[in-house]
């Protein structure tokens, strides 16, 4: 499971891009990894 995790956030991934210019940025960010139903159902409501 640990090297799961690693591998999506290893150097070069585009979520690791995305922490990247994140932090680069400094605005900070609320970060959601999932698509159960619930997650889904609040991401549908954004503006």
């Amino acid at each position: 499971m640990l090297t799961d995790i690693l591998k999506i956030i290893a150097p070069g991934t585009p979520l690791r891009e995305g922490l990247d210019n994140i932090l680069k940025a400094k605005t900070g960010a609320l970060i959601i990894i999932g698509d159960s139903k619930e997650v889904l159902d609040i991401v549908d409501r954004r503006i």
